[in-house]
């Protein structure tokens, strides 16, 4: 693996924030290994801003939404996606997927401190396993964020669940997407990017300042005649 990278802001103003709690959890993070203690493995700020406002900008008001997240960890960009929806006035739910129940049980305390606990939909399993059940009782997706596990087939196996059921103007974010793998190792999500363009097109905007150790945060859309 190449040298980590880390580009999660600190001492920025908190009032930027959509959350009360989430600006509380930030308030005494003034480091990486701080901030890791206060909120997991999150992708932090200015990632929660691009996320929040992404969903406020795309977020249709005249029907019911449904977030997809997996990989849950203490919840934390959990509470951006509920946010998102509920300042977008806009039903619907965050459905969000977490293997670990230690996790599961930290955001859980997160969601009702965030005071978004009716919002959020979260489930224990395996991404792949829990996805496959969602898209068979929703079939019109227009955001999941995919998070869980980092390897390239298992980010690979959680795209390819979903895109059935994904609308034509769905986005799918991916977190970490920087090249931090050797040739001859797993490829990870960047590799799964490159990836998922050949095989299935679309548009890619990748950004590479965005979160930390892996950073890039990108948007995956299909291809729209407009």
């Amino acid at each position: 693996m190449k040298p980590p990278k880390y580009h999660r802001m600190f001492g920025y103003k908190l009032d930027l924030l959509p959350n009360v709690h989430l600006a509380e959890l930030e308030r005494c993070a003034t480091n990486i290994k701080e901030a890791r203690a206060l909120t997991g493995a999150t992708i932090g700020y200015p990632g929660w801003g691009v996320i929040y406002y992404i969903l406020l900008s795309h977020l249709d008001r005249a029907r019911e939404e449904i977030l997809l997240e997996t990989g849950t960890n203490w919840g934390c960009t959990t509470i951006i996606l509920a946010q998102a929806l509920k300042d977008a006035k806009c039903k619907g739910k965050v459905i969000t997927i977490e293997l670990e129940p230690e996790n599961i049980a930290r955001a859980k305390e997160n969601f009702k401190a965030a005071n978004l606990t009716d919002t959020i939909d979260i489930r224990q399993g395996r991404s792949q396993d829990e996805l496959a059940k969602i898209v068979k009782q929703h079939s019109n997706i227009r955001f999941a964020f995919l998070d869980a596990s980092h390897l390239f087939d298992d980010v690979m196996d959680e795209f390819e669940t979903i895109l059935p059921a994904l609308t034509d103007d769905a986005i799918v974010l991916f977190d970490n997407t920087y090249q931090i793998a050797e040739n001859h190792e797993d490829q990870r999500v960047n590799g799964a990017l490159q990836h998922i363009q050949k095989k299935h097109g679309g548009n890619l905007i990748n950004m590479e300042f965005v979160s930390w150790f892996t950073p890039g945060l990108a948007i995956w859309q299909k291809a729209l005649n407009l």
